[in-house]
């Protein structure tokens, strides 16, 4: 693998994230993931430029994924509220439901 390889995965893996193009993100991380079985399974021999365009790569890599579970977990959050908020409008309405038949 070339430091240009390792620059364009590197680029890639932010340009999906950032565009939130999750099924491009997914492809991308499956081709690094043979790039890097590849070169483990080669007798590659890596320059110091390429070692350390790779351990960007791998940089970049562990901020996207941290970036990915940032924002799962803050949609949990927000799916629970919206849900919380649900179940408190289903109740409400419910209460409305009941008092009319009351006020009969």
């Amino acid at each position: 693998m070339t430091v240009e390889q390792w620059q364009q995965f590197a680029l890639g893996l932010r340009h999906h994230l950032a565009a939130k193009d999750w099924d491009s993100l997914v492809k991308l991380n499956k081709l690094l993931i043979n790039a890097l079985s590849q070169v483990a399974k080669d007798e590659f021999i890596e320059t110091a430029a390429q070692a350390l365009a790779r351990k960007n790569v791998a940089k970049v890599h562990e901020e996207v994924v941290n970036k990915l579970k940032s924002d799962r977990d803050a949609m949990a959050v927000e799916l629970e509220r919206f849900k919380s908020s649900q179940a408190g409008l289903s109740a409400y309405q419910f209460t409305c439901i009941s008092g009319e038949s009351d006020d009969l």
